[in-house]
């Protein structure tokens, strides 16, 4: 699969999983919060190796964590309740990756990582891609 499509379908999949967040946060009904992390945890799962391919597994490698991490902190609110800092925590979460959907969605994210890939092949004496 080409990297700009396989943006695109990462940036639509972690969309999926902000909405979930947003709900949760509006309603407090922890089995979102729990969906969003299934959701961001098999993202990253299912597209590992083709963003390896291609250089930027840390993006697959972000949303099993990021899905992990939302799971805890699901089990945590189930146990004690909801809190203040579970809210803050939880829009950082949602903030962080709406920042990188935008950036995956307005190209931004594609055009650095050709430049990054660029720079890498002129030390060596070539240019791979067109920026």
């Amino acid at each position: 699969m080409e990297f700009g499509d396989l943006l695109a379908v990462y940036a639509v999949r972690v969309a999926e999983a902000l909405k979930l967040l947003d709900e949760f946060l509006d309603g407090g009904n922890v089995m979102l919060l729990h969906n969003a992390a299934f959701l961001l945890t098999e993202l990253g799962s299912e597209t590992y190796a083709a963003l390896a391919v291609h250089g930027q597994a840390i993006l697959a490698a972000l949303s099993i964590d990021a899905g992990l991490r939302l799971k805890e902190r699901a089990i945590e609110i189930e146990r004690r309740g909801l809190r203040s800092m579970d809210i803050e925590y939880l829009t950082d979460v949602r903030d962080i990756l709406g920042r990188m959907v935008a950036a995956i969605e307005s190209g931004e994210y594609e055009r650095s990582y050709y430049e990054m890939v660029n720079k890498r092949g002129k030390s060596e004496g070539r240019e791979l891609y067109p920026v």
